[in-house]
């Protein structure tokens, strides 16, 4: 069986996004979403989590992005030496930490503390994800496995891209190839450690390569050679492009995402190839 999580990323981070999430939810194929606590727009994601019920809503745990902590950022200073809040890129953090000057126990708190204010809000948290997928590098991985367990949170995305997949001949182009396959290779070196704590996971990913620009014509190829088992698809929807822009200087393209994700062509596609459009709280039904 061809199985499909179509999950949105950075829920809570602006109102833009939220507005994204919900018509994407209504109107097309999204079944998930990865709701960031520290997000300036969090209260906003929290009330229309609520009134949409059926979606699958993770926790996105957050070390960059320039985001404040949810601790306050001297409890937690090895994360939040750039002014008091998160660093802006992940390759700082990966210096830092390769360099000794990130403390494991900050990251444990302030995860800690991100999962546990979604939890207060009284929503199901489905899964756990990472932005930039920090959640998977190695030095941190051992923090998830151990939050996943302590809040007994059964799935996490495994961002696991083909490596073949994305090869470009352009500086840039070759840099986030070789980027995605070492994140690739990290993640699928988890996959046991997941297994063995009982912890559920997708088995194909898409979207790490096409990150703030999954157009329709990408998504519908894909679709059309989607393979057996689970198939996460990672987007970043929003339903205003230039305000994203202003604040965050990521140079996604939101809005074409949400184009994508309410397309009749996609829509189409996924009915005609009988694929089953579910979310990660349905992975340990037993008839999945």
């Amino acid at each position: 069986m061809k199985r499909l999580i179509v999950n949105a990323d950075d829920f809570g981070i602006h109102p833009a996004v939220n507005k994204a999430v919900s018509i994407a939810f209504e109107k097309g194929i999204l079944t998930s979403t990865s709701l960031m606590a520290g997000g300036e727009a969090f209260d906003e994601a929290v009330s229309l989590a609520r009134s949409m019920p059926e979606l699958g809503i993770g926790v996105h745990l957050t070390l960059v992005g320039g985001l404040f902590t949810v601790l306050p950022a001297k409890e937690v200073p090895s994360l939040t030496w750039e002014g008091g809040h998160l660093c802006n890129d992940y390759l700082e953090l990966i210096k830092r930490d390769l360099a000794g000057k990130i403390s494991v126990d900050d990251v444990y708190r302030e995860w800690d503390a991100q999962i546990q204010k979604v939890m207060d809000t009284g929503l199901t948290v489905t899964h756990l994800d990472g932005h930039q997928h920090m959640h998977m590098w190695n030095h941190f991985f051992p923090v998830t496995l151990a939050l996943a367990k302590k809040y007994h949170i059964s799935c996490m995305r495994v961002p696991d891209e083909k490596l073949l997949f994305g090869f470009h001949l352009s500086p840039a182009g070759l840099f986030r190839f070789a980027s995605k396959n070492g994140l690739s290779l990290m993640a699928r070196s988890h996959r046991g450690a997941l297994k063995r704590k009982g912890i559920l996971c997708n088995d194909h990913f898409w979207g790490m390569m096409y990150g703030g620009h999954f157009y329709e014509s990408r998504m519908a190829r894909i679709l059309d050679h989607l393979e057996e088992g689970v198939t996460e698809f990672m987007c970043h929807p929003s339903a205003d492009q230039k305000a994203m822009e202003e604040t965050f200087h990521w140079g996604y393209e939101g809005e074409r995402e949400l184009q994508s994700l309410t397309s009749p062509l996609v829509q189409k596609k996924i009915k005609e190839q009988g694929i089953r459009l579910i979310s990660y709280k349905e992975l340990g039904r037993p008839d999945d």
